[in-house]
């Protein structure tokens, strides 16, 4: 008789444990620090409201679930771009991964978010008035770059790692940190779950005028199943995932008990002969997204759309991804 497998069950109380405990030790620390870390990469799983976490199977894996890695093929690179609010923030995504042997996968990502020609006319009041002349440009932006790793721990089950260094660039003041996350996939048939544990070591952003702000761990839970249509050549991906968090969010999340609060996102794929792909969801903050994917030969062209109030503007994402062989 095979013995029960006992690492999700761990994984999973490990995380429900820090999620608990990160409310009493996060006190000190303002909440909300790690916000920008979360506006979603790649156009794919954007466009499904990001409720992306069991299903994610390519070099975006890195951001979504690093166990899923395990199910990039060859040496994949993508490049993700977007503008938001306006076009006021820039917003871009490069990662690559490839196997590294038949049961792992190596990742590496950097992700950043800027800010540019900020104008500055703190030194440009002459008589009282703004001299247009000595008005400073700037820029701003947030700059993270992640390396993963992923095994395969048997048949139906993947595990990833990986580390965040954080570099944050305000004109007058920057900030470093760490931080850590870790996931799990588990397959079964054409159903799929998804475990992340993000910040899991709670990560603190530590700024050159001696502020701390801190990450507190979150867990994301998701579900992905997959039926086909053989005479149409489709294949149907409905995904749902729910994001735990223990910072206090009683009016800005969806749920919440106490201090637990948690929100909701789902999400759809149809794709046809593996060629096209339409893709819909519903995000964390109820906004629509949608988008399409058109896979040639060794490369794949996807946008996705994100709807915003109208003072805002609507964002938009184009990604790029390539193919190639393996290089281990």
């Amino acid at each position: 008789m095979k013995e029960p497998d006992f690492m999700p069950k761990k994984m999973i109380f490990l995380a429900l444990l820090l999620l608990f405990c990160s409310n009493s030790w996060a006190s000190s620390f303002k909440k909300y620090a790690g916000e920008f870390l979360y506006l979603g990469a790649g156009s794919r799983g954007t466009a499904m409201g990001g409720a992306f976490s069991a299903l994610a199977n390519d070099v975006s894996a890195i951001y979504w679930n690093p166990a899923g890695l395990m199910e990039a093929n060859g040496l994949q690179l993508q490049f993700m771009h977007s503008k938001q609010f306006i076009s006021s923030i820039q917003n871009s995504f490069l990662s690559a991964s490839t196997p590294l042997t038949e049961n792992s996968a190596i990742a590496a990502s950097l992700y950043y978010l800027t800010v540019n020609d900020i104008k500055d006319s703190r030194n440009a009041l002459v008589n009282n008035r703004v001299d247009p002349a000595l008005v400073k440009l700037f820029n701003t932006g947030d700059y993270i770059f992640t390396l993963a790793y992923a095994e395969k721990y048997n048949q139906d089950l993947d595990w990833g790692v990986n580390v965040k260094f954080i570099y944050r660039d305000f004109e007058l003041e920057s900030a470093t940190g760490i931080g850590f996350d870790a996931g799990l996939k588990y397959t079964m048939n054409n159903l799929r779950f998804g475990l992340v544990l993000r910040d899991f070591t709670s990560t603190l952003i530590a700024w050159s005028t001696n502020e701390k702000q801190f990450i507190t761990p979150s867990m994301r839970l998701g579900s992905a199943f997959s039926f086909f249509i053989p005479a149409a050549d489709l294949a149907i991906t409905p995904t749902i995932d729910v994001n735990l968090l223990a910072e206090n969010r009683e009016y800005s999340s969806q749920f919440s008990i106490g201090p637990l609060s948690a929100d909701l996102m789902a999400g759809m794929e149809i794709s046809y002969d593996e060629m096209l792909a339409l893709r819909l969801g519903i995000d964390d903050i109820q906004r629509f997204n949608a988008g399409i994917g058109i896979s040639l030969p060794r490369v794949t062209l996807d946008y996705a759309f994100t709807e915003y109030g109208n003072e805002l503007g609507n964002i938009h994402r184009i990604s790029l991804h390539i193919f190639f062989n393996n290089i281990f």
